[in-house]
């Protein structure tokens, strides 16, 4: 999910596991560099089921997406994330959750630099990774 900052409403309909529409994408990256060019770092072949891409998506392809966030009017995460932002007005997710975006380095446990360039997608819109055993 994509969401305004602001007024916490969805820039666009969420994006779930089982959409494809980030397959030429897929195709791209896997033709470019092979499909386990980013496996060493988040454990992941490059594919259209995780989060990362469709993230890349949305903000090539919803007016105003991508500008809002770099600007950090605009905020990025799977469903834990919006819930929790709107339950505690904190942008967070736990590691799991962020693994599967294939945005993570599995062994810093942090957003990956050099991905999140790869894919075109600002840090400023993605949600702090935490533990999944805090009190929010």
């Amino acid at each position: 999910i994509l969401w305004d900052r602001r007024t916490g409403a969805p820039l666009h309909n969420a994006l779930v596991w089982q959409d494809t529409r980030v397959d030429s994408m897929v195709a791209e990256l896997a033709r470019e560099g092979g499909k386990d060019r980013l496996r060493a770092t988040t454990g992941l072949p490059i594919a259209s089921y995780f989060s990362g891409l469709k993230l890349r998506w949305l903000l090539d392809n919803v007016p105003g997406a991508r500008a809002k966030a770099e600007a950090g009017d605009a905020l990025f995460g799977t469903i834990d994330s919006f819930l929790l932002w709107r339950l505690t007005g904190r942008h967070v997710t736990d590691v799991t959750n962020a693994s599967r975006t294939q945005l993570m380095d599995l062994r810093s446990l942090a957003w990956d630099a050099d991905i999140l360039r790869l894919f075109d997608i600002p840090a400023a819109c993605l949600p702090e990774i935490a533990s999944s055993s805090e009190v929010y």
